[in-house]
């Protein structure tokens, strides 16, 4: 290795560390300000807290913190279940088909990527279908959402599957819905997987769509019960922290155990797209 060689590789470290610190600053600000008190909190440093205090936890749980996991899961596990399912069936649809019609459906879907969220056009059209405010509308809007990208992966994990396949599989009698459900189903565990999670970790971080569409304090999911310590008059820094990190604790937990799963999945789609 050369010595120009070398020195532009203490360059890039040098910048990668400061990246690093840069990220691991506030994460770990916020930790150390869910342990402190109010007035200490008030500081926002990364300073340890003079005082260790756990009961800012508790006072969390006990503000409706447990209405508020169960309305996250509700609406997290619907929603994954619907984004992985549509999704999968979708781009199965437009792979073997392969027409213009598919093809165009495929284009079309792809817009939605790059397509954002429109609060006002999306509120009227759940008030027409009169379902604005539930917690069952919400999961449809972020099927809307999230179905582009996931159909992108799983399109690109069927043309890596051979036709010859279905075509076995027919004469075998799979049909229709038996055919994908049977086949190629248990084919597409890594992209499954992969698309579930990301799934999972997008409506569970959500904060500024369920704000727009859930018009009750009893719907509220764990990223707005942040609101329950921070208004106009008052602002809890130490709860609001210590909300913040019980709410980021599931998605990071997830991740660490699963995070084989969605490099596998997305170097996998990469290769076979």
């Amino acid at each position: 290795m050369s010595i120009k060689t070398k020195r532009i590789n203490r360059v890039f470290e040098a910048v990668l560390w400061i990246f690093s610190i840069v990220t691991i600053y506030p994460i770990l600000m916020v930790l150390f300000t869910s342990f402190k008190s109010k007035g200490e909190s008030s500081y926002m440093s990364i300073a340890l807290p003079s005082k260790w205090i756990f009961e800012n936890y508790k006072t969390v749980f006990e503000k409706n913190f447990l209405q508020s996991l169960s309305n996250s899961l509700f609406i997290t596990l619907i929603s994954v279940v619907m984004i992985v399912v549509l999704a999968a069936f979708f781009s199965f649809i437009i792979v073997r088909r392969d027409d213009k019609i598919c093809r165009a459906a495929y284009k079309l879907a792809s817009l939605g990527i790059i397509a954002p969220f429109a609060a006002l056009p999306t509120i009227r059209l759940l008030q027409h279908m009169g379902i604005y405010g539930s917690r069952f509308s919400l999961c449809l809007v972020y099927a809307a959402l999230y179905m582009p990208f996931t159909t992108m992966m799983f399109t690109s994990f069927i043309k890596g599957i051979p036709r010859e396949l279905d075509e076995a599989a027919v004469m075998d009698g799979a049909v229709g819905l038996r055919l994908f459900v049977q086949i190629i189903l248990p084919l597409l565990k890594p992209a499954i997987a992969t698309t579930g999670i990301l799934s999972f970790m997008w409506v569970w971080n959500e904060l500024q769509i369920p704000l727009y569409l859930l018009n009750s304090s009893s719907k509220w999911t764990l990223p707005l019960s942040v609101y329950n310590f921070y208004g106009q008059y008052s602002h809890s820094w130490n709860l609001v922290c210590a909300d913040v990190v019980l709410v980021s604790l599931p998605v990071i937990l997830l991740y660490v155990f699963a995070q084989k799963w969605v490099i596998s999945g997305m170097t996998s789609g990469a290769v076979k797209g």
